[in-house]
C-alpha cells in the first residue's frame, strides 16, 4: 500500500484536529467561546509567526488574491465561532461529527470549480469517509422513535459551520494553488484575529485571558494549527477532494476520547459510522 504524502498529512490534521475538538469541549465549558477563540488563535498564530520569520517572506499580493484572504478568513471565524457555540449547548458526540459534514460542500465545490476528478476507488473511498461522519451525527434511537420535532440542541450552529467551512476550505485550496502551502494559512489565521477582535470592541466584550483554561487554550491553539499546517501540506501535493474528507474524519478521534473521558455513549449507528470511515481511509489509501 502506498500512502501519498497528502494522505498523510490529511491524516495528521484528523488526529489533531479530533484531538483539539476534545480540549474545546472541556474549556467552553468553563468559560465562554469567544474568549477560547481569540486566545487559542493568538497560541496557533505565534506559531506560525516562527515558522514565517525563519522559512518564508512577505510576498506581494494581488487585489484578487487579498480579497480571497479577507473573505476566507472571515468564513473561518464564523465555521469556528459556531462549532465552538454548538459544542458550548450541545453533545459533542453530535456537534462535532455533524460540523464535520463540511467535506460534503469541500468535495462537491472542489470537483466543479478546481477541475478534480477521482478513480472509482477514490470515489469509494470518500464516499465511506463522508457517510461514516453522517451515520455518526444521529442518535438512532430518537430516529427509530420518531422523535424528529426534538433536534438535537446546538444543532443550528454546528449547520452554519458546515456550509461557512466547507467553502472556506475550496478558498484555501485555490491560496494553496498560488502561494505553496503555508502561507494561505498564516495569511488567513491572521484576518481571522482581526475580525475576531474587531468584532470584541465594537461588541465591547471582555476578552480578558481565561486563567482557569490556560492549559486548555495552548493545546487547543497548538493542536488546530499543526492540524492546518498538515492540511494546507496535504492539499499542496493532493487533490482537496481527496484531503477534505480524511481530515473531516476527526470526530472519530473526538467521540473516542468523550467515550473515554466523558463516558458519552456511542450509538449502533455510530459504531457503524467509526467502521465506515476506516474502511474509507483504507480505499483513499490503495
Amino acid at each position: 500500500m502506498d500512502i501519498s504524502t497528502g494522505i498523510i498529512f490529511g491524516i495528521i490534521a484528523m488526529l489533531s484536529w479530533g484531538t483539539c475538538d476534545f480540549f474545546i469541549v472541556k474549556a467552553v465549558r468553563k468559560s465562554n467561546v469567544l474568549k477560547t477563540v481569540i486566545w487559542s488563535q493568538t497560541i496557533g498564530l505565534i506559531l506560525y509567526y516562527i515558522i514565517f520569520s525563519l522559512f518564508f517572506k512577505l510576498p506581494i499580493l494581488s487585489p484578487t488574491t487579498i480579497i480571497i484572504i479577507l473573505t476566507t478568513g472571515l468564513l473561518s471565524v464564523i465555521g469556528f465561532l459556531s462549532f465552538c457555540k454548538g459544542l458550548q449547548v450541545g453533545k459533542v458526540s453530535i456537534i462535532s461529527p455533524v460540523s464535520a459534514c463540511w467535506a460534503v460542500i469541500t468535495v462537491i465545490l472542489s470537483l466543479i470549480f478546481l477541475n478534480e476528478t477521482l478513480t472509482s476507488i477514490q470515489s469509494g473511498g470518500v464516499i465511506l469517509a463522508i457517510s461514516g461522519t453522517v451515520l455518526t451525527s444521529f442518535k438512532l434511537r430518537d430516529v427509530l422513535k420518531l422523535k424528529l420535532k426534538n433536534r438535537a440542541t446546538g444543532i443550528e450552529y454546528a449547520i452554519i459551520s458546515v456550509f461557512a467551512t466547507g467553502i472556506y476550505f475550496v478558498f484555501i485550496s485555490i491560496l494553496v494553488n498560488e502561494l505553496s502551502w503555508f502561507l494561505p494559512i498564516f495569511f488567513m489565521k491572521n484576518a481571522a484575529l482581526l475580525y475576531l477582535l474587531a468584532y470584541s470592541a465594537a461588541a465591547k466584550k471582555n476578552i480578558s485571558l481565561p486563567k482557569n483554561i490556560t492549559s486548555s487554550i495552548i493545546l487547543i491553539g497548538t493542536l488546530e494549527a499543526i492540524g492546518f499546517l498538515a492540511y494546507g501540506i496535504g492539499v499542496n501535493s493532493e487533490y482537496t477532494s481527496i484531503v477534505a474528507p480524511i481530515s473531516a474524519t476527526f470526530p472519530m478521534v473526538t467521540i473516542i476520547l468523550a467515550r473515554i473521558f466523558f463516558k458519552e455513549r456511542l450509538e449502533l449507528n455510530q459504531k457503524i459510522g467509526i467502521i465506515s470511515i476506516l474502511c474509507g481511509l483504507v480505499l483513499l489509501s490503495i
